[in-house]
């Protein structure tokens, strides 16, 4: 027997649609105050860390700028976000309950969402406080009523219309804000986001398409195929480089780009040459460790395709490492013991280390080493856990990674750390919560548990470190 699919009353009212739509407003306006709470925490969590900060020798202002710092660190890790993160939320916090009182009211009460508050928040950063309260009415009538895309534009109309700076000088101030970022993707992939001036950005963009077009012309006339091919694949996105021999538009686009860049050649996967030479700076840096490896012996010598590690991002394929280790300048080798993997070392009692210790260190560790910071290790400073003048060597044991801001927090606040063994870190917080950490690159080989047998037994102890022995 064929089931009929239920039909709505023929008034157009159905129940349990209504219960679901219902639910689901209802849903949304406690989200909003929800989130508008977690605003008034955060507010006064920072407020009470700078009052209740310890003066140190009449230095309040700075012990405040650590306070700050020192709680920023901890409602970050509270909230499982970056710190960056973090500061934005912190800016939101005391803007929502100091001069924008009022959007914070209406988020509330749900008749406006976090993201309409953000708006009006990042709009207003580019005008005068002066002028906040009469943004903030204009922009709230139109909040209340209006999708967050279509009121990213109305509040952008409401800025300029208020703004007292010409255009022009507010370019020129904006200019100062030009920034290159990096952001990692799956796959072997990343995004690198170009912000810069628009008549710039647009211009890039235009000539990488153009030079992306004639491209595309050149493989379809190449392949004897018609411009009517080309102009469907502009049209329809839809991958033809079986045919042209190119790939789409857009993969034509960032391969260009590529090229012009870096001197790669575009869709570089065969390797040839590139007419732009490649810039000195972006040349690899190979490191390759024994026994535990970065690019591995047998993955370097192409009789295993066991993945690599590109520093600073992740896992690579194996030809991709090959063939950056064929453009590599400089190779490192990273001797270690052949039991627990770390490496040989130098005298410990010495307080500066060898270039060779501070490069294992950065390597190890990859990142900076406080809890949730993603600073990389080259842009950081090398830190004696327990500090040289208190009796810490120069140890593998009592080295990490911390960059500027954490290493000075670390000796300006009441965080504290310990090695706790295989480069780990404990972290306590001011607020008495306790963080771990764990170095990006240990690998420790696993300890053998099956029966010994005649060779194994009379195996030789694993060799020591000596004092004396360069590690690298």
């Amino acid at each position: 027997m064929e089931t009929q699919p239920p039909q709505a009353p023929a008034s157009g009212f159905d129940p349990v649609l209504d219960a679901d739509l219902a639910e689901l407003s209802l849903g949304a306006s406690a989200e909003c105050a929800l989130q508008a709470e977690r605003y008034r925490r955060i507010d006064s969590a920072v407020r009470r860390a700078v009052a209740i900060a310890d003066p140190l020798g009449g230095r309040q202002s700075l012990d405040e700028q650590f306070a700050r710092r020192s709680i920023t660190a901890e409602l970050a890790l509270i909230l499982r976000v970056h710190e960056r993160t973090m500061v934005g939320l912190i800016y939101e916090a005391a803007q929502l309950c100091g001069p924008f009182a009022n959007t914070l009211a209406e988020l509330s009460a749900g008749t406006i969402t976090q993201r309409h508050a953000r708006e009006i928040l990042a709009a207003a950063v580019f005008l005068p406080p002066t002028l906040h309260a009469r943004f903030e009415r204009e922009s709230l009538v139109k909040a209340r009523t209006m999708n967050v895309s279509a009121f990213h534009k109305a509040v952008a109309r409401i800025r300029d219309r208020l703004h007292p700076d010409a255009l022009e000088a507010r370019a020129s101030k904006s200019r100062g804000d030009r920034r290159l970022v990096f952001e990692p993707d799956a796959d072997g992939m990343a995004w690198l986001h170009l912000y810069l001036e628009a008549e710039k950005a647009l211009a890039i963009s235009t000539r990488v398409g153009d030079l992306a077009t004639e491209a595309q012309k050149e493989a379809a006339e190449a392949g004897e195929l018609g411009a009517d091919v080309v102009a469907a694949d502009e049209a329809t996105g839809e991958l033809t480089d079986g045919i042209l021999g190119a790939g789409t538009h857009a993969q034509l686009e960032a391969d260009i780009a590529a090229e012009l860049l870096l001197g790669l050649p575009a869709g570089s996967s065969d390797g040839e040459s590139s007419h732009i030479p490649t810039l000195a700076f972006a040349r690899p840096e190979v490191f390759v460790a024994v026994p535990k490896i970065t690019i591995g012996i047998d993955t370097l010598i192409g009789t295993s395709e066991e993945p690599a590690e590109l520093h600073g991002y992740g896992p690579i394929d194996a030809d991709t490492a090959r063939r950056l280790v064929a453009q590599a300048p400089t190779l490192h080798r990273i001797l270690t013991d052949p039991v627990d993997g770390t490496p040989l070392q130098l005298d410990p009692t010495q307080y500066r280390l060898s270039a060779s210790m501070r490069r294992w260190i950065l390597y190890r560790d990859e990142t900076c080493r406080f809890p949730g910071c993603t600073r990389k290790a080259e842009r950081s400073e090398t830190d004696h856990t327990r500090a040289w003048e208190s009796g810490g060597l120069t140890v593998e044991e009592n080295l990490a990674v911390l960059c500027k801001k954490h290493h000075r927090l670390k000796h300006n606040s009441r965080w504290r750390v310990e090695q706790t063994g295989g480069g780990n870190l404990k972290w306590n917080s001011p607020g008495g919560r306790e963080y771990m950490t764990t170095p990006s690159r240990i690998q420790h080989a696993p300890p053998h548990t099956g029966p010994p047998d005649s060779e194994s037994s009379s195996a030789p102890e694993p060799p020591a470190r000596f004092a004396d022995t360069p590690p690298f």
